[in-house]
């Protein structure tokens, strides 16, 4: 089986996916800012932006398929525009001229639910962009470059823009693994208002969808939202008390209206997933209370190795 590259492999998602292509037998060359995985055997520590180092990779190996999964920028407290730009825009663009270069068959991009322009109604792909935020805009960018190079030079490119993702291994800082970590610790839980809307989906059934992105009915040029839908959405003070209630933690450890929002941030971030339903046949695998329950494992884990330490 031929090669197939995936950027960003040590964030969230891409350590679920790289750990899911290995085990299903693909042949997975992965780069990221970090160290590898023991799973992942051909694991390259380099940056996107070293243009010289991706070009290396490429002449080395005959890659039928990119999966781009490196952002910077996507949590609050690291959004530098800089670093933004250069990755999620130029690094971007470079790296998919030099699929084309080398005939790649299919440039998986992911994006960002943050790329759309705020609704008041669930989004599907015909949503205008006009992000709410540096980090939005940035990946809003990146995608443009792409998919002017797939209507003007023929790039395969498939995006796919999830929404909320939650699961084992997000970073600490993000609300699920916060309010779990605090709840874990007895500590305070200071939070926004929390009337945001959101639908959460699971880690894993993101990792489904990069899967049929890549052998599926996927239609290069194509949009493709990955969600829960607008049925599971929920605001965020009812997620963090179905966490509490699921944790057994009393609801006084709450302190709302106690954190400002580190960014702009939608009041509504709801998909339509409707488009990868029908043309992907992809549909989220796992209920919000069982993907819950299995990542407040992960977390009462990792807290308490680090109480022990």
């Amino acid at each position: 089986m031929s090669p197939v590259l995936v950027t960003g492999a040590s964030g969230f998602v891409g350590t679920h996916l790289v750990r899911s292509l290995v085990r299903q037998g693909f042949d997975v060359v992965s780069v990221s800012r970090q160290s590898g995985f023991q799973e992942d055997k051909r694991h390259f520590r380099l940056d996107l932006c070293d243009t010289a180092a991706i070009q290396k990779l490429f002449r080395q190996f005959n890659f039928p398929s990119v999966v781009h999964l490196a952002a910077a920028g996507v949590s609050a407290e690291a959004e530098n525009f800089e670093d933004m730009a250069a990755v999620n825009t130029l690094a971007t663009a470079a790296l998919a001229r030099m699929a084309l270069a080398h005939s790649v068959e299919r440039f998986i991009h992911v994006g960002s639910a943050f790329e759309y322009r705020p609704q008041a109604h669930a989004m599907d792909e015909s949503t205008p962009l006009g992000a709410p935020n540096l980090y939005g805009a940035s990946k809003a960018a990146g995608w443009m470059l792409l998919d002017t190079m797939h209507r003007l030079e023929g790039l395969p490119l498939v995006t796919l823009r999830p929404f909320s993702i939650y699961g084992p291994g997000e970073n600490p800082t993000k609300l699920v693994p916060y309010v779990i970590s605090q709840a874990l610790r007895g500590e305070p839980i200071r939070l926004t208002l929390g009337s945001q809307v959101r639908d959460h989906v699971f880690v894993e059934d993101v990792v489904d969808a990069l899967r049929l992105g890549l052998t599926g009915p996927a239609v290069p040029g194509q949009v493709y939202n990955i969600g829960a839908g607008p049925q599971e959405a929920r605001s965020i003070r009812q997620m963090v008390e179905e966490i509490l209630t699921a944790m057994n933690v009393p609801m006084r450890l709450c302190w709302f209206d106690r954190a400002a929002r580190s960014r702009r941030d939608p009041p509504y971030l709801v998909s339509d997933p409707t488009k990868a339903h029908v043309e992907l046949g992809w549909r989220p695998r796992v209920r919000f209370e069982d993907g819950l329950a299995g990542t407040i494992e992960f977390y009462k884990a990792s807290v308490v190795r680090e109480m022990s330490a």
